[in-house]
């Protein structure tokens, strides 16, 4: 795989931690994010879910944009897993239901975790192959 495709991946995913992080604030009625205001409550719900999905669509429409399957498996797969661990979260909270900590690990590792994890192992990538190229670096 090419560092294009690379470089792409990991901006795709950005862009969905980034949309990820909107929705999860909203629907947890999160305040602060790393101690700064929540887009939210800075500029309302319906202007906030209005731009995350632009973000998503614009994140998709790059990974799209190579036409690759594995980029759009990839993709889709980390998207589904996101959103199963947000879904299992939210029915634990709202239905007063307390994880085992076998559970609980299980939810973070297949989504939180797993999404910024796999971001950071392509943007290393990305930044390795580039760094081979320009003969600073050079793998054993």
């Amino acid at each position: 795989m090419n560092n294009e495709i690379y470089f792409v991946r990991c901006f795709a995913l950005q862009l969905r931690i980034t949309l990820h992080c909107r929705i999860d604030d909203i629907q947890d009625n999160s305040a602060l994010r790393r101690g700064i205001p929540t887009a939210h409550t800075v500029y309302g719900i319906a202007s906030t879910i209005s731009a995350a999905m632009c973000v998503y669509f614009k994140s998709m429409q790059l990974v799209l944009r190579f036409n690759h399957p594995d980029c759009i498996k990839f993709y889709t797969g980390m998207l589904l897993e996101l959103w199963r661990g947000q879904a299992i979260e939210i029915y634990w909270r709202d239905n007063h239901t307390c994880p085992s900590e076998e559970e609980y690990l299980d939810m973070v590792n297949r989504s939180k975790y797993r999404v910024r994890a796999m971001c950071r192992i392509c943007w290393t990538c990305v930044l390795l192959k580039y760094l081979g190229m320009c003969g600073v670096y050079q793998s054993a």
